[in-house]
């Protein structure tokens, strides 16, 4: 077998293997574009992430929580100073 022959028959794969390897930079090219586009319902564009309405409606919750406590608090504070004077 001489080098020609050799070269000719490797050609075909080796055009295959380009061609499949370009087909694999474009599909990861669209994956990247397709998660890039998804990016800006993450995070704003001073880079804080945004909020899942489950986990908006959770922080709410233990907001309204902290800010009853505190109310009772301050009740209980009053209540007490009353009593002293």
């Amino acid at each position: 077998m001489n080098m020609q022959k050799i070269v000719d028959m490797l050609f075909p794969v080796l055009l295959a293997a380009v061609g499949w390897l370009l087909a694999e930079i474009a599909s990861f090219n669209n994956r990247r574009m397709s998660v890039e586009s998804k990016m800006p319902a993450l995070i704003t564009a001073e880079g804080v992430p945004t909020d899942s309405p489950l986990s908006a409606s959770r922080r709410q919750e233990l907001k309204d929580d902290i800010m009853e406590d505190i109310h009772d608090l301050q009740v209980r504070v009053k209540l007490m100073e009353e009593r002293q004077k």
